[in-house]
């Protein structure tokens, strides 16, 4: 069996939970067969880096075990180090949707970690990826990478801030600062537990690391 055709069932699955909770387009072949290739890809790149090391393996070596040719590949990932990245990146589509669907009586930091917890990620795919990024990477490219990731999530987080509170006094500011703050207590809490080696509940780390942010960087006054 391929690995494409193992991972049909999975993504399929994926398609059902994230229907459930209104964040899906319809299904379709095309779509599906499309993230069924992502999938393997990542997985294949994953399993390769970590027996082989990221240096060791190339673009060419990753399509043929996934059953792709290398233009595939790259339609899917523009470099190998982006690869490592992705969980960030469908984090960010899903937290977009998810946190327009929090109830408005909610605070924002309590509406940030139910988005987040509400992600049906594969925390083994996760993990792997977070132990790459902190062992097989040049420090300098991982951080390059990581401005990015956090910008992104910044713009999310900074407009969801200024759509809640168009009333609040200097909105523009305060939207700009809340929006980088809880992006940064994210990105940093997901590569700390990288950096530890995945032990301790990611969970309760990020929760840890926001809640360093609500309480005003306390702990510093």
């Amino acid at each position: 069996m391929s690995v494409l055709t193992q991972l049909e069932l999975s993504v399929l699955t994926s398609w059902v939970t994230y229907d459930r909770c209104g964040m899906a387009e319809p299904t379709n072949r095309h779509e599906l067969r499309r993230r069924t290739t992502h999938q393997a890809l990542r997985r294949v790149a994953l399993t390769q880096f970590a027996s082989k090391g990221f240096e060791n393996v190339t673009v060419a070596e990753l399509a043929e075990e996934a059953g792709v040719t290398e233009r595939t590949f790259f339609r899917h990932f523009p470099t190998k180090e982006a690869v490592l990245f992705q969980d960030y990146e469908t984090h960010l589509e899903w937290l977009a949707d998810a946190l327009g669907q929090r109830p408005a009586s909610e605070s924002v930091f309590d509406a940030v970690l139910a988005g987040v917890k509400s992600f049906p990620h594969d925390l083994e795919v996760v993990r792997q990826a977070a132990i790459a990024r902190s062992t097989l990477i040049n420090p300098e490219r991982i951080a390059n990478h990581l401005r990015v990731v956090q910008s992104s999530f910044a713009k999310v987080l900074t407009e969801f801030v200024k759509t809640r509170y168009p009333k609040v006094a200097d909105i523009d500011l305060v939207s700009e600062v809340a929006g980088a703050a809880l992006a940064a207590a994210l990105v940093v809490a997901v590569e700390k537990w990288g950096h530890d080696g995945c032990t301790g509940d990611l969970g309760e780390i990020v929760a840890a690391s926001v809640d360093v942010v609500r309480c005003g960087l306390a702990p510093l006054s």
